[in-house]
């Protein structure tokens, strides 16, 4: 630990200085006020000893009020002595210097641990992140104030490392397509004579497309971290029911795939969001469970009345999520074991943006265990009258 810096500590812009110059004022002024009543009581008492020599033994409420505070002994009557000005000039410096060294040390004892602190936190960096200001034993505000920052150091380095961990997975996802597109090109180049033209350009425009995608949801989830959807500065009235119906219908399963729809027949069931982005939590769903369903995928549509609720669940027969991973998929750039072959087109981004949209609209994307397949349900708060949310 560095040494503490007395010459700071004496500037008179200090709070330590600032502090005991305060004091020592209030202290002063304090002591010329008590000298003051003081020479009024004497002064007041003298008064009343004269009275009493001419017109008998009574005091006066003055002097009365003396005895009373213990400033004139009950038994006198005489006044005190007089008391010279350097006396009082002398007492004054007296007290005001105690009560400037008192305050000295006192400030002293009590900004160490802030000192401390401050000094521990001058010495963090960004590459240094897990250092953190130890707590002061004084159970305080102080200790409280120190709690409180390093708090703000771990939520701060989870957001720092989080960011490194995206950048690092992005740059990798993104040099993939990119170094294959690339061997493809020197490849066909290299002996253009052999080259399947035809089959050389669709594979550079598979790579391409898949850029494109990748792409676009990078851009997606950087607008959703700052929580400033796109497409749209306002929400508006949705109709679930009609979205859930256009999606599914606009959506291609494969051959081997057959898609069911469970939507409420006798009242609109509608949300306050925005329609693209609803739909895209939708497509996601749906591609994720094309990716893993065998013959079939359900989509059902409910309202839990006594919460407010849309529910929205979509349902495959594939090998399912297991249970520890039922967290981890939705963080970004996850695929588990079964999904890891990059030529079924996932960016392992598809569950994280649906979960990103879920959550600025104040919902829910959760996992519900099943038997057999994955069970993926978004809550959605309703609504009965149409308004706008910024």
């Amino acid at each position: 630990m560095n040494r503490p810096d007395f010459s700071r500590l004496l500037h008179p812009t200090t709070v330590r200085a600032r502090l005991t110059r305060r004091a020592a004022t209030l202290t002063a002024l304090g002591t010329i006020a008590l000298t003051l009543l003081n020479l009024l009581f004497s002064a007041a008492g003298t008064h009343a000893s004269n009275d009493k020599a001419t017109s008998g033994p009574e005091d006066s409420p003055i002097r009365q009020m003396c005895r009373n505070l213990g400033l004139i002994p009950a038994d006198s009557t005489q006044s005190h002595p007089a008391i010279t000005g350097s006396m009082w000039l002398g007492a004054l410096i007296g007290v005001t210097a105690v009560a400037a060294l008192t305050a000295w040390l006192a400030l002293g004892s009590v900004l160490r641990p802030v000192e401390e602190a401050r000094s521990h936190f001058a010495q963090l960096t960004t590459e240094d992140s897990r250092h953190r200001v130890p707590l002061p034993q004084t159970g305080d505000e102080i200790t409280e104030l120190v709690q409180t920052m390093n708090t703000a150091l771990n939520r701060l380095q989870s957001t720092v490392e989080q960011q490194r961990r995206f950048v690092a997975d992005a740059s990798h996802e993104l040099r993939n397509p990119l170094a294959a597109l690339q061997a493809e090109l020197e490849i066909a180049l290299t002996h253009p004579d052999r080259a399947d033209w035809p089959e050389v350009v669709r594979a550079a425009l598979g790579d391409t497309r898949r850029l494109e995608r990748l792409t676009a949801d990078l851009l997606l989830l950087a607008r959703l971290d700052v929580d400033k959807p796109a497409g749209s500065q306002r929400m508006e009235r949705v109709d679930l029911t009609d979205l859930v119906r256009e999606e599914a219908a606009r959506h291609r399963p494969p051959a081997h795939l057959a898609i069911s729809l469970d939507l409420p027949a006798d009242h609109p069931l509608t949300v306050h969001g925005h329609p693209a982005l609803l739909t895209r939590v939708l497509g996601n769903l749906l591609e994720n469970a094309e990716r893993h369903a065998t013959t079939s995928i359900t989509i059902r549509l409910t309202h839990d009345t006594e919460n407010q609720l849309a529910v929205l669940d979509v349902v495959d027969d594939g090998p399912g999520i297991p249970p520890r991973d039922h967290a981890r998929v939705f963080e970004r750039f996850t695929r588990l074991d079964s999904a890891r072959p990059r030529h079924t087109g996932g960016t392992g981004l598809g569950l994280a943006i649906a979960h990103r949209i879920t959550t600025l609209h104040h919902g829910t994307l959760t996992i519900t265990p099943t038997t057999r397949g994955a069970h993926l349900t978004t809550r959605l708060p309703t609504t009965r009258h149409p308004r706008n949310i910024g």
